[in-house]
């Protein structure tokens, strides 16, 4: 019984870090541009996010220094595809990103950058769901 509690485990750990794998923001998620222990990470499935037709959602927070900021932004753009959001201000700046559907899932990329100098708050978030288009996504957000 142990044996498999613990394969389904494994099993299901894999899964969740499937969803940005594939994406050059992965490396982010993956901890190789900010350490780990720097970050807060959040990760949700089932029916905490269901209610906003969303099956997972992961979140990152961090602060980062600005070449650690222009680096995220890279990313982020050269996974930009067709749906895509920018708004910029003084002190923040939010970029949202529709990717393209993994089966039968949307996928949405969101950062938000706020502060300037040498240390700056940011927040990237990664979604997956039935949720159709970035301004429903904008809604759930508000």
């Amino acid at each position: 019984m142990k044996k498999i509690l613990i394969l389904l485990l494994i099993v299901s750990a894999s899964l969740t870090a499937y969803g940005q794998r594939g994406l050059h923001i992965d490396q982010l998620f993956q901890g190789r541009i900010i350490p780990q222990e720097r970050m807060v990470e959040t990760k949700v499935r089932g029916k905490m996010v269901a209610k906003y037709q969303l099956s997972y959602f992961h979140s990152l927070r961090f602060e980062a220094t600005a070449s650690e900021v222009k680096r995220i932004e890279e990313l982020l753009d050269k996974d930009r595809q067709t749906s895509y959001q920018r708004v910029e201000s003084k002190k923040a700046l939010t970029i949202m990103l529709q990717l393209q559907p993994q089966a039968s899932l949307n996928r949405y990329l969101c950062f938000k950058r706020t502060g300037n100098g040498k240390h700056m708050q940011v927040v990237v978030i990664y979604m997956e769901g039935t949720l159709s288009s970035l301004d429903k996504m904008n809604e759930i957000l508000k």
